[in-house]
């Protein structure tokens, strides 16, 4: 597994621990979208599908952020784990 993988694995790990550990009932669906999501983009990286796709799976990823708001304190890992994978683009 390359290096952009690992940190993609990294950010849905992540994901998963801040979905079992926030107190905030209304970041659960949320963090079950991101999961799902990012869960798309991995597969779409290991499968090795075209950049372009990839880029615009990423683009779909960013919107989701940016138009839904988690609560909890747990986001602060999840932001920072997402950005770790960002710039190992």
């Amino acid at each position: 597994m390359d290096s952009k993988s690992t940190l993609l694995a990294d950010y849905i790990l992540c994901l998963s621990q801040s979905l079992k550990q926030t107190h905030h009932a209304n970041d659960r669906p949320l963090y079950q979208s991101y999961l799902g999501d990012a869960g798309v983009l991995l597969a779409m990286l290991l499968r090795e599908s075209d950049q372009k796709k990839i880029y615009a799976q990423i683009e779909l990823h960013e919107h989701l952020r940016g138009q839904t708001w988690l609560v909890g304190t747990e986001h602060t890992a999840v932001a920072d784990a997402w950005e770790a994978f960002k710039r190992a683009l």
